[in-house]
Protein backbone atom coordinates (compact mmCIF):
# COMPACT_ATOMS: atom_id res chain seq x y z
CA UNK A 1 0.00 0.00 0.00
CA UNK A 2 1.46 3.62 -0.97
CA UNK A 3 1.22 5.70 1.75
CA UNK A 4 2.50 9.21 3.39
CA UNK A 5 3.37 10.48 6.90
CA UNK A 6 2.30 14.31 7.76
CA UNK A 7 3.61 15.40 11.09
CA UNK A 8 5.11 18.45 12.25
CA UNK A 9 7.41 16.72 14.48
CA UNK A 10 10.62 15.57 12.81
CA UNK A 11 11.17 13.06 15.39
CA UNK A 12 7.93 11.64 14.85
CA UNK A 13 8.15 11.26 11.17
CA UNK A 14 11.21 9.45 11.47
CA UNK A 15 10.37 7.18 13.54
CA UNK A 16 6.89 6.42 12.10
CA UNK A 17 9.11 5.63 8.50
CA UNK A 18 11.12 3.41 10.34
CA UNK A 19 8.56 1.21 12.07
CA UNK A 20 6.86 1.52 8.44
CA UNK A 21 9.77 0.33 6.90
CA UNK A 22 9.53 -3.62 9.44
CA UNK A 23 5.71 -4.02 7.56
CA UNK A 24 6.92 -5.23 3.97
CA UNK A 25 3.58 -4.52 2.25
CA UNK A 26 3.85 -0.44 3.37
CA UNK A 27 5.85 1.78 0.73
CA UNK A 28 6.00 5.38 2.66
CA UNK A 29 5.90 7.45 -0.60
CA UNK A 30 6.90 10.61 1.18
CA UNK A 31 6.78 12.80 4.79
CA UNK A 32 5.43 15.92 4.55
CA UNK A 33 6.56 18.42 7.80
CA UNK A 34 3.15 20.20 7.30
CA UNK A 35 -0.15 19.90 6.32
CA UNK A 36 -0.63 22.42 3.13
CA UNK A 37 2.45 20.54 1.40
CA UNK A 38 1.18 17.32 1.77
CA UNK A 39 -2.25 18.58 0.15
CA UNK A 40 -0.25 20.19 -2.78
CA UNK A 41 1.38 16.58 -3.43
CA UNK A 42 -2.37 15.00 -2.87
CA UNK A 43 -3.78 17.32 -6.13
CA UNK A 44 -0.92 15.52 -8.08
CA UNK A 45 -0.84 12.17 -6.88
CA UNK A 46 -2.87 9.04 -5.68
CA UNK A 47 -1.95 7.08 -2.41
CA UNK A 48 -3.89 4.20 -0.67
CA UNK A 49 -3.48 5.59 3.27
CA UNK A 50 -2.48 9.03 5.13
CA UNK A 51 -0.57 8.54 7.99
CA UNK A 52 -1.81 12.29 9.84
CA UNK A 53 -0.84 14.50 13.04
CA UNK A 54 -3.84 15.99 13.80
CA UNK A 55 -2.41 19.20 15.65
CA UNK A 56 -0.49 21.14 13.52
CA UNK A 57 0.27 24.67 13.15
CA UNK A 58 -1.47 26.70 10.01
CA UNK A 59 -3.25 23.75 8.46
CA UNK A 60 -4.30 20.95 11.07
CA UNK A 61 -4.80 17.22 9.69
CA UNK A 62 -8.41 17.85 10.34
CA UNK A 63 -8.64 20.89 7.82
CA UNK A 64 -6.58 18.11 5.55
CA UNK A 65 -8.94 16.03 5.20
CA UNK A 66 -11.88 18.55 4.79
CA UNK A 67 -10.04 20.22 1.90
CA UNK A 68 -9.44 16.86 -0.06
CA UNK A 69 -13.23 16.35 -1.90
CA UNK A 70 -11.92 11.99 -1.77
CA UNK A 71 -9.54 11.58 0.99
CA UNK A 72 -7.54 8.15 1.06
CA UNK A 73 -8.19 6.31 3.65
CA UNK A 74 -6.80 8.32 7.62
CA UNK A 75 -4.93 7.00 10.07
CA UNK A 76 -4.58 9.71 12.44
CA UNK A 77 -1.42 10.03 14.49
CA UNK A 78 -1.39 12.38 17.69
CA UNK A 79 -0.15 12.73 21.22
CA UNK A 80 -3.57 14.01 23.14
CA UNK A 81 -6.57 11.55 23.01
CA UNK A 82 -9.54 14.31 23.50
CA UNK A 83 -8.75 15.25 19.68
CA UNK A 84 -10.44 11.50 18.92
CA UNK A 85 -13.75 13.35 18.68
CA UNK A 86 -13.04 15.53 15.83
CA UNK A 87 -12.73 12.60 13.52
CA UNK A 88 -16.28 12.17 13.93
CA UNK A 89 -17.26 13.90 10.97
CA UNK A 90 -14.46 11.98 8.57
CA UNK A 91 -15.58 8.25 9.97
CA UNK A 92 -15.61 7.11 6.36
CA UNK A 93 -12.21 7.80 5.95
CA UNK A 94 -10.75 7.43 9.18
CA UNK A 95 -9.26 3.56 9.98
CA UNK A 96 -7.98 4.01 12.67
CA UNK A 97 -6.67 6.42 15.57
CA UNK A 98 -2.79 6.13 16.98
CA UNK A 99 -1.26 7.81 20.01
CA UNK A 100 2.39 8.89 20.37
CA UNK A 101 4.82 6.90 21.15
CA UNK A 102 3.64 4.56 18.35
CA UNK A 103 4.54 1.08 18.55
CA UNK A 104 4.88 -1.78 15.93
CA UNK A 105 2.69 -3.68 17.51
CA UNK A 106 -0.19 -0.99 17.33
CA UNK A 107 1.26 -0.12 13.82
CA UNK A 108 0.33 -3.42 12.51
CA UNK A 109 -3.03 -3.63 14.32
CA UNK A 110 -3.83 -0.38 12.65
CA UNK A 111 -2.20 -1.94 8.95
CA UNK A 112 -4.61 -4.66 9.78
CA UNK A 113 -7.59 -2.98 10.17
CA UNK A 114 -7.10 -1.07 6.82
CA UNK A 115 -6.18 -4.68 4.87
CA UNK A 116 -9.85 -5.31 6.51
CA UNK A 117 -11.46 -2.37 5.02
CA UNK A 118 -10.03 -2.34 1.65
CA UNK A 119 -12.83 -5.09 -0.02
CA UNK A 120 -15.47 -2.00 0.49
CA UNK A 121 -14.87 1.67 -1.04
CA UNK A 122 -13.73 3.91 1.33
CA UNK A 123 -15.74 7.23 0.77
CA UNK A 124 -16.63 10.26 2.84
CA UNK A 125 -19.66 10.98 4.41
CA UNK A 126 -22.53 9.83 2.44
CA UNK A 127 -23.89 13.49 1.66
CA UNK A 128 -20.40 14.53 0.46
CA UNK A 129 -18.09 17.38 1.88
CA UNK A 130 -17.29 20.32 -0.30
CA UNK A 131 -13.73 21.27 -0.59
CA UNK A 132 -13.02 24.11 2.11
CA UNK A 133 -10.61 26.64 1.86
CA UNK A 134 -7.10 25.13 3.43
CA UNK A 135 -7.86 28.06 6.33
CA UNK A 136 -11.20 27.25 6.97
CA UNK A 137 -11.86 26.37 10.28
CA UNK A 138 -15.56 24.69 10.26
CA UNK A 139 -16.75 20.95 11.18
CA UNK A 140 -19.50 19.70 8.62
CA UNK A 141 -22.01 17.70 10.39
CA UNK A 142 -23.65 14.09 9.20
CA UNK A 143 -27.69 14.30 9.64
CA UNK A 144 -27.99 10.23 9.80
CA UNK A 145 -25.26 9.07 11.68
CA UNK A 146 -21.76 10.07 13.94
CA UNK A 147 -19.32 7.63 14.99
CA UNK A 148 -17.76 7.28 18.43
CA UNK A 149 -14.36 6.05 19.37
CA UNK A 150 -14.18 4.04 22.39
CA UNK A 151 -11.73 1.40 23.47
CA UNK A 152 -9.28 2.27 20.33
CA UNK A 153 -12.16 1.38 18.24
CA UNK A 154 -14.77 3.86 16.00
CA UNK A 155 -18.63 2.42 16.57
CA UNK A 156 -21.25 4.10 14.53
CA UNK A 157 -24.24 5.33 16.16
CA UNK A 158 -27.15 6.06 13.66
CA UNK A 159 -28.90 8.88 14.86
CA UNK A 160 -32.67 7.52 15.26
CA UNK A 161 -31.38 4.92 17.75
CA UNK A 162 -29.69 7.31 19.65
CA UNK A 163 -31.71 7.68 23.24
CA UNK A 164 -30.02 10.41 24.92
CA UNK A 165 -26.05 12.29 25.95
CA UNK A 166 -25.54 11.84 29.56
CA UNK A 167 -22.45 14.12 30.85
CA UNK A 168 -19.92 12.47 33.80
CA UNK A 169 -17.08 14.85 34.17
CA UNK A 170 -15.06 14.78 30.88
CA UNK A 171 -17.01 11.78 29.76
CA UNK A 172 -20.15 11.71 27.08
CA UNK A 173 -22.08 8.44 27.56
CA UNK A 174 -24.22 7.68 24.27
CA UNK A 175 -27.06 5.86 25.35
CA UNK A 176 -28.96 3.56 22.66
CA UNK A 177 -31.69 1.11 23.39
CA UNK A 178 -29.86 -2.26 23.75
CA UNK A 179 -26.13 -0.46 24.12
CA UNK A 180 -24.46 2.49 25.23
CA UNK A 181 -20.82 3.83 24.67
CA UNK A 182 -18.44 6.17 26.95
CA UNK A 183 -16.36 8.53 24.84
CA UNK A 184 -14.01 11.20 26.53
CA UNK A 185 -15.87 14.49 25.46
CA UNK A 186 -17.65 17.05 26.95
CA UNK A 187 -21.64 17.84 26.62
CA UNK A 188 -20.71 21.20 24.73
CA UNK A 189 -18.82 19.17 22.17
CA UNK A 190 -21.35 16.85 21.56
CA UNK A 191 -23.74 19.12 20.93
CA UNK A 192 -21.88 21.02 18.61
CA UNK A 193 -21.94 17.87 16.50
CA UNK A 194 -25.38 17.20 17.15
CA UNK A 195 -26.79 19.78 14.56
CA UNK A 196 -30.05 17.73 13.96
CA UNK A 197 -33.29 19.46 14.97
CA UNK A 198 -34.29 16.14 16.84
CA UNK A 199 -32.02 16.88 19.71
CA UNK A 200 -32.03 19.01 22.43
CA UNK A 201 -30.04 20.00 25.41
CA UNK A 202 -32.35 19.90 28.41
CA UNK A 203 -29.80 20.05 31.29
CA UNK A 204 -26.53 20.59 31.95
CA UNK A 205 -25.64 17.11 31.95
CA UNK A 206 -27.92 16.14 29.18
CA UNK A 207 -28.98 16.11 25.29
CA UNK A 208 -32.24 14.12 24.30
CA UNK A 209 -33.45 12.87 21.36
CA UNK A 210 -37.10 14.49 21.34
CA UNK A 211 -38.60 11.78 19.14
CA UNK A 212 -37.76 9.45 22.15
CA UNK A 213 -39.48 10.73 24.85
CA UNK A 214 -42.53 9.23 26.82
CA UNK A 215 -43.77 11.92 28.75
CA UNK A 216 -42.80 15.30 30.77
CA UNK A 217 -43.24 16.73 33.91
CA UNK A 218 -42.53 19.87 35.95
CA UNK A 219 -39.30 18.63 36.24
CA UNK A 220 -38.21 15.78 34.59
CA UNK A 221 -39.12 13.82 31.25
CA UNK A 222 -39.11 9.85 30.41
CA UNK A 223 -37.03 8.07 27.94
CA UNK A 224 -37.23 4.32 28.15
CA UNK A 225 -36.93 3.52 31.94
CA UNK A 226 -34.60 6.40 32.02
CA UNK A 227 -35.68 9.71 34.04
CA UNK A 228 -34.10 12.71 33.03
CA UNK A 229 -34.15 16.09 34.65
CA UNK A 230 -35.30 19.19 33.01
CA UNK A 231 -33.78 22.39 34.04
CA UNK A 232 -35.73 25.53 34.69
CA UNK A 233 -33.62 27.24 32.41
CA UNK A 234 -34.34 24.67 29.43
CA UNK A 235 -38.15 24.00 30.16
CA UNK A 236 -39.52 26.36 27.89
CA UNK A 237 -37.21 26.01 25.03
CA UNK A 238 -38.01 22.28 25.67
CA UNK A 239 -41.78 22.95 25.46
CA UNK A 240 -41.61 24.95 22.30
CA UNK A 241 -39.74 22.16 20.72
CA UNK A 242 -42.34 19.74 21.20
CA UNK A 243 -45.85 22.21 20.64
CA UNK A 244 -48.01 20.50 23.25
CA UNK A 245 -52.16 20.26 21.91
Amino acid sequence: MRCIIVDDEGMSRIHLAHLCKKIDKVKVVDTFADAMSAYRFLEQETIDLIFLDIEMPDFSGIELVQSLPKPPAIIFITSKEQYAIETFNFIESVVDYLLKPVTLPRLLQAVERYEQRIGTTIVNVPQPLAPVAPSAKTVQENDDYLFVKTERKFVRIDLNELLYVETVGDYSIFKTKDQQFTVHATLKSVKERLSSPNFLKVHRSFIVNLDKIKDIEDSSLLIGDKVIPVSRNHRNRLMERIMPL
